[in-house]
């Protein structure tokens, strides 16, 4: 089995000219497949998610990267039109949240997030780091 991922516009071409030298003679099945986020969508999404927990008071209190991604990914799947499911809590001490996990999403998915992300943090105010000197974000 082949497996191709692509990227770009290289990856692309590459891709198309595999598919082109198929010897159709023996049928072949293909299938597409978005893959999860990227590892440089995952730097920059703790990066942002690090800031605003720096930066931001919630209610009057700091939270972590891990709580804010939390809140974060919660807001942006409601605005998206899904909603986290609210269930008891085994322990029968109040309410738990249950939602999509970020290493889940796909780039588009993840992509949607960080913007989210990007425009609740300049919402509140948060300075975002200048660009790193490899001419990445933040």
């Amino acid at each position: 089995m082949t497996s191709l991922q692509i990227r770009n516009e290289s990856d692309r071409s590459k891709a198309m000219g595999y598919i082109a030298g198929l010897d159709l003679a023996k049928p072949k099945k293909l299938a597409i497949t978005e893959v999860d986020r990227s590892g440089e969508q995952n730097k920059l999404l703790h990066k942002l998610l690090s800031q605003i927990a720096e930066q931001v008071s919630w209610h009057g209190q700091k939270l972590t990267i891990d709580v804010w991604k939390r809140l974060c990914t919660a807001a942006w799947l409601r605005e998206a039109g899904h909603s986290p499911m609210l269930v008891p809590a085994l322990d029968g001490h109040g309410i738990d949240m249950i939602f999509e996990h970020t290493s889940k999403l796909s780039i588009a998915q993840c992509a949607s997030l960080i913007t989210w992300i990007e425009a609740f943090g300049s919402q509140e105010g948060v300075r975002w780091a200048a660009q790193d000197h490899y001419g990445g974000r933040y």
